[in-house]
């Protein structure tokens, strides 16, 4: 059997079976036209770079008209058209400024666009281009007119999931009379967490509260974990001018719960507290939460790196807050830094052009200490593949729609977890 038979019975067992093709090397494409695209910034409403990375099988010559259409929901955040510096063709800015129209924009090409080979558009930030106000996924078409060649990208995906920021974690001594450490974060866009605040008050005056509360989780470090359980207490402080006593005196809050989530490699339980809010956060808010503990000595018993781990009821995905850098001077930072960057998940899918129901889903995951990664193509699906760092390209028949989901985690225990969504084909 040839090469050529060989490659069509594969895609005709595909068909048949459903079964993805994926293996730990990235599939070689054939020289074909294709489209695709990558913003900096996914989240709803939001100005991003967008990237264009695209091949055509008829070579775009310099001031050809090239036509990008976004999806309907696409809208820009300024009217007029867009600076030509805002715009690049594999590192060459536009001669001529580009024509913004609906949710169209039209530019000439500033150099010979070679057929066959991969090209970049660059679209800044500064053009003002919005990401759609509601979560999904979303496509982008290339048209150029003088060959009536147009390619249709595969999707980007827009989403409203945020996370906590982690920013610091502090020893303090004698602050508010007070020893221990201060762990430092920040609530995201959609992070507002509900406190023990009143709502309202009944007929007799007496204070309503909500009959569901947020809390937030925080996971210790082993010398953390020593140290709380022998003696510990927290205390939270929102840093807002909001509440001006909190800002006096940080307030005691309680703990739902304080259970061990694992052991540590010297055999020592590791701590997790939940912990109900005395008040409302507000979102993309700063808080201090205190560990505090007995006396000043215990924390000369403290590594400096030390760490915690926390997310929030309305933020699960688990951050880390790393351990102060050391000063310079004082010694160097322990190779043992905490890694506070969670793995970067991108992916882009493109239907065969002959065959619809054919996907290609093309999987980026950066990160350097990489534990594990997979794609589950959901309920229904028998397809769990394993993924590497880098690049990884899989095949997939799209019957009813795609729903599934890429989990990558480092060996620091950041995850990301992202959605793949790809709407069945066309009259399917």
């Amino acid at each position: 059997m040839n090469a050529r038979m060989t490659t069509l019975a594969l895609i005709v067992m595909l068909l048949m079976t459903g079964i993805s093709a994926a293996g730990s090397a990235p599939v070689t494409q054939a020289a074909t036209q294709y489209l695709q695209v990558a913003v900096t910034n996914n989240y709803p409403g939001d100005v991003p770079q967008y990237t264009l990375t695209f091949s055509a099988t008829t070579t775009i010559r310099k001031g050809d008209r090239l036509t990008l259409t976004f999806d309907a929901e696409v809208a820009r955040a300024r009217n007029g058209d867009l600076p030509s510096s805002d715009i690049q063709v594999d590192t060459t800015f536009l001669t001529s400024n580009p024509e913004w129209s609906g949710n169209t924009l039209e530019l000439r090409s500033p150099i010979d666009l070679v057929a066959g080979t991969e090209h970049v558009v660059v679209i800044m930030a500064g053009a003002l281009i919005q990401n759609p106000w509601t979560p999904g996924h979303y496509q982008i078409t290339l048209e150029h007119p003088a060959s009536k060649t147009t390619l249709t990208s595969g999707y980007y995906g827009i989403t409203a999931v945020t996370r906590l920021v982690p920013v610091s974690l502090e020893k303090v001594v004698e602050h508010f009379q007070m020893t221990g450490v201060r762990i430092r974060i920040k609530t995201g866009r959609n992070g507002a967490l509900t406190g023990h605040d009143p709502i309202g008050y009944d007929l007799l005056g007496a204070p309503l509260y909500p009959t569901q509360e947020d809390s937030i989780t925080i996971r210790l470090s082993e010398g953390l974990s020593r140290l709380w359980a022998t003696a510990g207490t927290v205390k939270v402080d929102p840093l807002t001018s909001s509440y001006p006593l909190v800002r006096t005196v940080p307030c005691i809050t309680t703990i739902q719960s304080s259970t061990v989530y694992g052991t540590s490699g010297s055999g020592i339980d590791l701590r997790q507290l939940v912990l109900n809010l005395p008040h409302n956060i507000a979102a993309s808010m700063e808080l201090d939460v205190y560990l505090v503990f007995n006396t000043a000595q215990s924390l000369s018993s403290l590594s400096d790196t030390e760490y915690v781990k926390v997310y929030s009821s309305k933020e699960t995905a688990l951050v880390m807050v790393p351990p102060p850098a050391t000063e310079s001077g004082s010694g160097t930072q322990s190779e043992t830094s905490a890694d506070t960057t969670s793995p970067t998940v991108s992916w882009t899918s493109k239907a065969n052009a002959l065959l619809p129901r054919l996907v290609t889903l093309d999987i980026a995951v950066t990160e350097e200490n990489l534990d594990e990664a997979w794609f589950s193509g959901g309920t229904g699906s028998f397809i769990h593949t394993r993924l590497s760092t880098g690049d990884n390209t899989i095949m997939i028949i799209n019957r009813t729609g795609i729903h599934g989901t890429i989990v990558a985690s480092d060996k620091a225990g950041n995850t990301t977890t992202v959605s793949v969504d790809i709407p069945a084909p066309s009259g399917s």
